[in-house]
């Protein structure tokens, strides 16, 4: 069975000027002018349309090496600039915790001279306000080995409770 250009274009969903463009590509299989083999040109479409798809999906495996290649990289250099600003965020950290906690310390280790003249009760509240500022330098020892160890244990671990919260101020084990 044959037919027009026009009635093969509706057929497969194409225009006049794409079946003539496949007819000159041997696509279509063309008997006269104008005319069409309905039967061939369908299976020369289907395979066309097969052909191009599995090229379109499959491609070049070296191409898809290639392309596997670049995004590694473009991951490896995300990650390393993700570090690099991690590093420089955790320097500002400790920089801001430094600019706070000196003159704190001083500050504090000031009060018991401001409050009391006795110098015993001077020297009790001295050595309490350091021993909680070696137990906060221990807490913080502990907070950055675990984000240089990237273990996140202050994301992953449950939140202390009341007793807990209050042992560790004081450098003490929990009951």
């Amino acid at each position: 069975m044959d037919v027009s250009g026009p009635e093969l274009a509706t057929i497969l969903d194409l225009t006049d000027r794409q079946i003539r463009s496949l007819a000159d590509q041997g696509v279509v299989t063309k008997l006269d002018h104008g005319r069409y083999a309905l039967a061939g040109s369908v299976q020369g479409y289907v395979s066309y349309k097969v052909r191009t798809e599995v090229a379109r999906v499959t491609k070049d495996p070296g191409e898809a090496r290639v392309r596997d290649l670049r995004a590694d990289e473009i991951a490896m250099r995300l990650e390393e600039r993700s570090r690099a600003l991690i590093n420089e965020a955790r320097a500002e950290a400790l920089g801001i915790v430094e600019e706070i906690c000196g003159p704190l310390r001083s500050d504090l280790m000031s009060i018991p001279a401001r409050v009391t003249k006795d110098l015993a009760l001077r020297k009790v509240i001295e050595t309490q306000i350091d021993g909680a500022f070696g137990v906060a330098a221990k807490r913080a020892a502990v907070a950055a080995a675990d984000a240089r160890a990237g273990s996140g244990a202050a994301e992953t671990s449950p939140a202390p409770n009341r007793a807990a919260r209050r042992a560790a101020r004081h450098g003490r084990p929990a009951r």
